[in-house]
């Protein structure tokens, strides 16, 4: 049996922030397969891409070489489901697509979110909806704060420079 492999981060300030992010998740996946005697076929990793859509390239590319690797492909692993998708909609038909080429998803973190029983699927579309929430609430936390910047009298425009409205050629 094999299996695809299959991380994210949805920004390249995560990548810079933790280095360690991509090759921890892929770490976390590689020995799961080893645990469940899983041979890794590929790995696909979009770096810098959000899971709001599911317009990622290496999303895109896996999901191909599962089509063309119909029989050979049994799994496809992710460290947990929000690498996946933070849409619960997409992660729905992204799990669809796989299954009807046979395909297990399995999340490490989250195991019994593979199981075919009810209780699975429930699980499943619980954490999908949960990973959804997470990604508005924050969206919503980011695009207020971003408005009551521009209120204020002061705009951080680097974490170095706090520049002056007044004296910022772009606020007149």
């Amino acid at each position: 049996m094999g299996a695809v492999l299959y991380c994210r981060v949805s920004s390249e300030g995560q990548i810079e922030r933790n280095v360690a992010n991509l090759p921890t998740q892929e770490k976390k996946c590689r020995e799961h397969c080893k645990r469940s005697k899983l041979t890794v076929l590929k790995v696909f990793v979009d770096a810098g891409e959000s899971a709001r859509t599911a317009d990622r390239p290496q999303l895109h590319a896996l999901l191909d070489y599962c089509r063309d690797h119909k029989g050979k492909v049994s799994h496809v692993i992710v460290a947990d489901l929000s690498r996946l998708a933070r849409n619960v909609g997409d992660q729905n038909l992204i799990t669809s697509r796989l299954n009807n080429l046979g395909i297990l998803l399995q999340s490490v973190d989250e195991p019994h979110a593979a199981d075919h029983t009810a209780t699975g699927k429930l699980t499943s579309n619980m954490l999908g909806s949960l990973n959804q929430y997470y990604s508005d609430v924050l969206s919503e936390r980011v695009r207020y704060r971003m408005r009551e910047a521009v209120k204020s009298p002061r705009v951080s425009v680097s974490a170095a420079k706090v520049w002056n409205r007044t004296s910022c050629s772009f606020w007149r």
